[in-house]
């Protein structure tokens, strides 16, 4: 089943680009690090979407959507 990858480690190099290419089933990764820019090449040519340097808040519920 097609899913996105959140890492939130420091950094996503090649080695690591390729074992979440090879499950073959990632559409995206967000990560709160960066990606390397030969991890980012990987990402494109395998057309997976990729977004770096995402704040730990945005994956945080607030308060407000708790009640809400």
């Amino acid at each position: 089943m097609p899913h996105i990858e959140i890492k939130t480690k420091k950094n996503i190099y090649p080695s690591e680009a390729k074992k979440i290419i090879a499950k073959e089933t990632v559409i995206g990764v967000l990560t709160t690090g960066t990606i390397s820019p030969d991890g980012k090449k990987l990402f494109d040519e395998a057309k997976i979407a990729w977004a770096e340097n995402v704040p730990e808040k945005e994956f945080m519920e607030s308060k407000d959507q708790e009640e809400g």
